[in-house]
């Protein structure tokens, strides 16, 4: 059971302070909680250990944001209570931040097939100039129809589903805008999950289900942590028209979508 102190300070961080308090309630070492991450396959520095819990540095990569969620089973705390803290990763070396996602619009078409349909309509302002290209990052499964405002570039799997280049048709001016469009199928699933590389400013996810068949229940999903699949972060309506939604402004790096459920 988290105590009090522990609990407040696990919901208003900063992610350094919760887990300094983490170690402290549970009367863990860092010594003995590096043994206990290396026993379970995780290799962690000391030092990364110690720079996390004074601030110095946190974890972004893949692996560290891992044995995050390893170091929340170990100290007894809930899922998500501190790679939930850690926010947007800060931008590295090579990729300058020359785009600004006004916008991000997607709808899935749910059918009874083997394949869902989704379209998607993408705001962007340049930052810099020159800019003439625009990363997505596709669930697992994915194969790109048709574009427009861009055409497709280089494509391949970075890990965690398809990235596209999608490259407009002339370089922009800095503050210049420009829509992109795609159409892409998926997969069919019982969710629909979208990966945010980059902040978005309005980011719109919606769902529609046909064939007259609906679910008995559909949650909104999102996880800070690109490697881990989405949790509940609260329930949706299905409306008349047989369609959920989601609306996030000031949207975050991460993965973020739709799940439901059939009777």
């Amino acid at each position: 059971m988290v105590d009090d102190e522990l609990a407040e300070v696990l919901r208003s961080g900063p992610f350094e302070r919760a887990l300094r308090a983490a170690i402290r309630t549970r009367g863990l070492s860092l010594d003995r909680l590096h043994s206990r991450l290396r026993e379970r396959g995780f290799e962690v520095s000391m030092s990364s250990l110690s720079y996390w819990q004074r601030g110095r540095s946190r974890p972004e990569r893949a692996a560290s944001l891992a044995a995050v969620r390893e170091l929340e089973v170990i100290l007894s705390l809930p899922e998500y209570a501190l790679i939930g803290l850690l926010g947007p990763p800060r931008p590295r070396g090579r990729r300058p931040e020359t785009l600004t996602v006004l916008s991000h619009h997607e709808q899935a078409v749910v059918s009874a097939g083997l394949r869902h349909r989704v379209s998607a309509r993408v705001v962007l302002r340049a930052a810099a100039p020159g800019v003439d290209r625009y990363e997505v990052t596709h669930p697992p499964g994915t194969r790109l129809l048709r574009t427009r405002g861009c055409r497709p570039g280089r494509g391949g799997d970075d890990g965690s589903g398809l990235l596209t280049e999608l490259i407009f048709p002339h370089p922009l001016a800095t503050g210049e805008t420009h829509v992109v469009e795609y159409v892409t199928d998926v997969a069919a699933a019982d969710r629909y999950d979208r990966r945010l590389r980059d902040p978005v400013e309005q980011h719109l996810v919606q769902v529609r289900f046909t064939d007259g068949r609906l679910p008995v229940r559909c949650f909104h999903t999102w996880s800070p942590d690109p490697a881990a699949r989405p949790r509940d972060a609260g329930e949706l309506r299905v409306d008349a028209f047989g369609t959920a939604h989601v609306v996030d402004t000031g949207a975050r790096p991460g993965v973020r979508g739709i799940r439901w459920e059939w009777a």
